[in-house]
């Protein structure tokens, strides 16, 4: 598994470097199934695991992070696959065109419009002032295409971002409430929460707002839901009293 990914890439203009990448088949054994702590089996893909545990081990868990957040919104485009499908390129052609795409997904309109009838060569110089994907994501993706499971990208980058979450011991707190929280009510909010998670925790709040909940709120916290809506009193009266 993941063949491609003992091979070497030259890096691009715009390279992002972390640690150094394992140069030898035992070493990238070891970071790819090396576990990283917090992050509990992968229950889909097993390539999400090992992608995260990579990660982890080369200390480059945001970086990777934010490639495949990107990937994954680029997968899901049947575009995508089928231009990949047709390629008659190799795979090192193949993770240099995604990051000549990475490149350009940081580019204004205005400048891209301006590309548009240069040639390959002037739009990559023209596009390498821009970051291109890490390092250890232009591997994997290579690795990817070798084992042709480049469909279940979308798949894979939902599973390492929710896997990473984990690892950086990131809670997802959701509130719903019948008018706008002031700062004060939130902080109160989440205090109350934070001490029933884990004292190093971090939690990271979305907010919405609920006209139909009359007052109160209701809390998603990952998985659990509490409803301290007015609504849900009216509700549970009326419930008592209906004929």
């Amino acid at each position: 598994m993941f063949n491609r990914a003992l091979r070497r890439f030259a890096a691009p203009k715009g390279f992002r470097s972390f640690a150094k990448m394992p140069s030898s088949a035992a070493e990238w054994k070891k970071v790819l199934t090396t576990p990283a702590p917090g992050a509990p089996p992968s229950k889909g893909s097993k390539y999400a695991g090992m992608t995260v545990n990579a990660a982890y081990n080369l200390g480059a868990l945001e970086e990777t992070r934010k490639d495949f957040k990107y990937l994954g919104q680029v997968f899901k485009d049947p575009r995508t696959i089928m231009a990949v499908k047709n390629g008659k390129g190799s795979t090192s052609d193949f993770v240099n065109d995604m990051n000549v795409m990475y490149q350009a997904s940081q580019a204004s309109k205005d400048e891209l419009k301006k590309l548009e009838s240069a040639e390959k060569a002037a739009v990559v110089k023209a596009l390498g002032k821009y970051s291109a994907l890490g390092p250890l994501t232009s591997q994997l993706l290579g690795s990817y295409k070798d084992e042709g499971v480049l469909e279940q990208l979308p798949a894979i980058a939902s599973e390492v971002e929710m896997l990473i979450g984990k690892v950086l011991k990131e809670v997802n707190v959701e509130i719903v409430a019948a008018a706008p929280l002031t700062d004060k009510q939130k902080a109160q909010i989440l205090s109350v929460i934070q001490k029933y998670v884990a004292s190093d925790a971090k939690l990271l709040l979305t907010e919405k707002v609920d006209t139909s909940l009359i007052a109160g709120f209701q809390l998603l916290i990952e998985d659990r839901f509490v409803d301290l809506s007015a609504k849900k009193s009216l509700d549970n009266l009326m419930s008592k009293v209906a004929l």
